[in-house]
């Protein structure tokens, strides 16, 4: 179906969201950093990123700001997954209809839920 970058440095939450996207019937490519999700978005050009907003190297959200400076990356669509308060992630992640955020833990229907609605038809 659709290609997906997951971007999240804690190897067993990399692994359970690259699963339940998988068991959607995507495909996904995965990164452990803000710098790797930069590099990979540029590359493989993915319909959909999944992120975490604290990550080593550069944030996600970060990383969503420096991809908005590229021409292809700026449309795609990003569903940020983060431990942080909401308070704290209104003033880190921009407002944009192509962003979602969702607040740790997330449910499997939840995480679900979001990757349909943010993939492009």
């Amino acid at each position: 179906m659709a290609l997906i970058l997951v971007a999240e440095d804690t190897p067993d939450i990399l692994q359970m969201v690259k699963d339940i996207i998988e068991t959607m019937g995507h495909q996904v490519i995965t990164a452990s950093d803000g710098v790797q999700m930069i590099e990979k978005a540029k590359t493989y050009q993915p319909k959909l990123i999944v992120a975490d907003v604290m990550m080593p190297g550069t944030y996600g959200s970060a990383a969503y700001k420096t991809l908005q400076e590229d021409s292809y990356a700026k449309k795609i669509p990003i569903v940020f997954l983060t431990a942080i308060t909401h308070d704290q992630a209104d003033k880190v992640i921009p407002a944009a209809p192509n962003v979602k955020v969702l607040h740790k833990p997330v449910d499997v229907p939840t995480l679900m839920a979001a990757v349909t609605e943010m993939l492009p038809q």
